[in-house]
């Protein structure tokens, strides 16, 4: 156990378990419109999302692990590219937290192990990033070289390189925002 104290976290934004590039450009894209968050990782993310990691996201961008994070000073939890409880156990302490708010962003379908937020931003479209895009451009919110990059990497692999037929024309909309 470290001897550092844990972060506070009065709002905690985290993606799903074994987290792809969908799920860190929506992480990130949250991050945009709740710019006071704690950015906390998914436990077991993909292979390719470790290197990633360890070479520059992290530290570009705040991530945090949960085990330094202090998940009872949650207030908000606000969970992208997924809803499901079991995708989040890495998170599941704050869920017991009197008065928690619960914000969604997600592009999946519906499945009986999904939590309710007190805001749902839930749409199928291609990618969950492409779903905070549209707000972001709402409010008018610059990004960064770096988060526009990560961001469109997320819509990228997440609608098969523009060729799933999940693939919607929001999700081009998003990443022509993003260029």
């Amino acid at each position: 156990m470290s001897d550092r104290p844990l972060i506070a976290a009065p709002t905690v934004i985290t993606a799903h378990s074994n987290a792809d590039y969908d799920a860190l450009g929506s992480m990130i894209a949250a991050s945009k419109l709740y710019p006071d968050a704690v950015l906390v990782l998914p436990g077991g993310t993909e292979r390719i999302m470790r290197d990633f990691f360890m070479q520059s996201a992290a530290l570009i961008f705040g991530f945090h692990q949960a085990k330094d994070v202090d998940l009872s000073s949650t207030r908000t939890l606000v969970l992208t590219d997924t809803r499901q409880r079991s995708r989040i156990s890495h998170v599941a302490a704050a869920l017991d937290n009197p008065g928690l708010a619960i914000h969604i962003y997600d592009h999946h379908p519906s499945s009986a192990d999904d939590l309710n937020g007190e805001l749902e931003r839930i749409e199928m479209l291609g990618a969950c990033t492409s779903i905070i895009i549209r707000e972001i451009q709402e409010r008018g919110i610059v990004l960064s070289r770096d988060e526009a990059t990560i961001m469109g990497l997320g819509i990228y692999e997440d609608t098969g390189s523009f060729q799933f037929p999940s693939t919607t024309p929001q999700d081009f909309a998003a990443a022509s925002y993003l260029c």
